[in-house]
């Protein structure tokens, strides 16, 4: 994976969400796929960054599976730009073109920190992995 950065932003729980916001914006016009640990930290972020005129999809396990296609169809044609999505998405799904992978939460394996960021810097192109690491989680880390 020569082709993947990899990087982490150590920062209070407190300021996460400010500092995903941040980076979203830094990132402003890429495709982003932000990771979290539960349905309910997922729909969360939906919200709060719709309110904050994000195009943001959302896909999680407790949506049906057609609020599912129709999340990641949204992505894809590049009608949202950001997908934020739970372990739901980390394997199987067909999404090409993602330029970022964000971690908003860390996952519970090293398998799964491999699958998510796989998402991102597919067939020879580049691609970039943000890992926010909080106080609660530099032991898991």
């Amino acid at each position: 994976m020569d082709t993947l950065e990899q990087n982490y932003l150590f920062r209070p729980a407190k300021y996460k969400e400010t500092y995903l916001v941040f980076l979203l914006t830094q990132f402003a016009g890429k495709k982003i796929i932000i990771f979290t640990s539960t349905c309910n930290q997922s729909l969360k972020l939906a919200l709060m960054l719709r309110y904050l005129n994000f195009k943001a999809a959302n896909i999680h396990g407790k949506l049906s599976q057609q609020q599912r296609l129709n999340s990641l169809n949204q992505f894809k044609s590049n009608e949202r730009n950001i997908l934020i999505a739970t372990d739901v998405a980390s394997r199987g799904l067909d999404i090409p073109s993602v330029d970022i992978v964000i971690n908003f939460d860390i996952p519970g394996n090293s398998k799964d920190y491999v699958h998510r960021v796989g998402r991102t810097a597919r067939a020879g192109k580049t691609g970039k992995a943000v890992t926010l690491v909080t106080q609660y989680d530099v032991e898991i880390f």
